[in-house]
């Protein structure tokens, strides 16, 4: 695709503004509004080329190769016979470089990948309270107090296999296709739990016991808020009396002895079922742990295979300490676009799969 000087010279502002190759195709992307962003190799060069000449105009362009017709053909054969089939598997399948994949799929067929998004089916009487909650939360949302000491918890199951990575899977196409993934047998697994809020993430922690996964109940889930996560909110710099402390609707979550405990460390801030304030049931799409922090971190745990529940529990703990600051605060401005989009949508859900974007 070729790029106008105005083009060229916004990329290589952005480079040194964002410190990396990939910032600056983020930020590119989002100031001009597209889905696409120059290639690595070119943005090098036009930097390259300002640092020695001073300007990006006359930056050398490699003269393209031959054209693979026949290698694009067999491409489009594959895609149209398994349209899951992932880029890797189409670089093994017909030797062709993996950016020359992805330009013809995007440019040339217009296809894009579309995730998969689990979601729960709404019962009578859901809509109204989600309707509710996000009016009470978007009021609340202006005071900067309530945006930066808002602590969103949740726990996910981690199994041994990657049961179900759906950030490893892609469903190629034109228009969003409306999937369903069934799989059998069971695999070893972990519970974990993280608490994450603008500041930081709290955790992970696991549930277990000598050692050994454990499921979660009530006085496992009020033993590791008095063991580690209370202990662990003072380490960070946020003053407990000011948190507000989020929860689903789950039973371990919902028992006297359990919100007792929360109301004691959490006193009129507690967001939960039997709390001071309900959260809606059957809202996944509202929480931070639930729309970014889980996905992204099975995303990076499971690009390869893992051998052991104990390597899978380093990985976790690798993973969720490389998240950045900045990626946390930008989770969480998400949130009141998902608060509106909640209430423009009558509390209903979103599409059930979602384009995955470039980040």
């Amino acid at each position: 695709m070729p790029w106008s000087p105005r083009d060229r010279a916004a990329v290589v502002r952005l480079y040194f503004h964002e410190g990396s190759v990939v910032g600056a195709q983020r930020a590119f992307r989002r100031e001009q509004g597209r889905r696409t962003a120059p290639e690595r190799r070119a943005i090098l060069r036009w930097v390259r080329a300002f640092e020695e000449q001073g300007n990006v105009a006359s930056a050398p362009h490699r003269r393209p190769g031959p054209r693979i017709p026949r290698l694009n053909r067999s491409v489009q054969r594959a895609i149209t016979r398994n349209p899951k089939m992932s880029i890797r598997a189409l670089v093994r399948r017909t030797g062709v470089p993996r950016s020359t994949i992805q330009r013809f799929l995007r440019q040339r067929l217009g296809l894009h990948p579309f995730r998969l998004q689990l979601v729960q089916r709404l019962l009578r009487g859901d809509k109204a309270r989600r309707i509710r909650f996000c009016r009470w939360a978007l009021s609340k949302w202006r005071s900067p107090s309530f945006r930066r000491f808002l602590l969103m918890t949740d726990e996910a199951q981690f199994h041994l296999d990657g049961t179900v990575n759906k950030q490893n899977c892609r469903v190629w196409g034109t228009e969003n296709p409306h999937v369903v993934v069934t799989q059998e047998g069971i695999s070893p697994s972990l519970t974990v739990w993280c608490g994450i809020c603008s500041r930081g993430i709290v955790g992970p922690f696991f549930f277990e016991e000598r050692r050994r996964p454990v499921t979660v109940t009530a006085s496992r889930y009020q033993r590791l808020l008095r063991d580690s996560v209370l202990p662990a909110l003072n380490q960070l710099p946020v003053p407990l009396h000011k948190v507000w402390y989020q929860q689903d609707g789950a039973t371990a979550h919902t028992a006297h002895a359990v919100l007792t405990t929360l109301q004691e460390a959490f006193p009129g801030r507690v967001i939960s079922k039997g709390g001071d304030l309900p959260w809606p049931p059957r809202s996944p799409d509202l929480t931070v742990p639930d729309f970014f922090l889980w996905g992204y971190v099975k995303g990076q745990v499971y690009q390869s295979p893992v051998r052991s529940l104990a390597q899978l529990k380093r990985r976790i703990r690798e993973v969720v300490r490389g998240i950045s600051t900045r990626t946390l605060c930008n989770a969480f401005e998400a949130v009141p676009l998902r608060l509106r989009r909640c209430l423009r949508l009558r509390g209903g859900y979103p599409e059930t799969i979602l384009c995955s974007q470039p980040q």
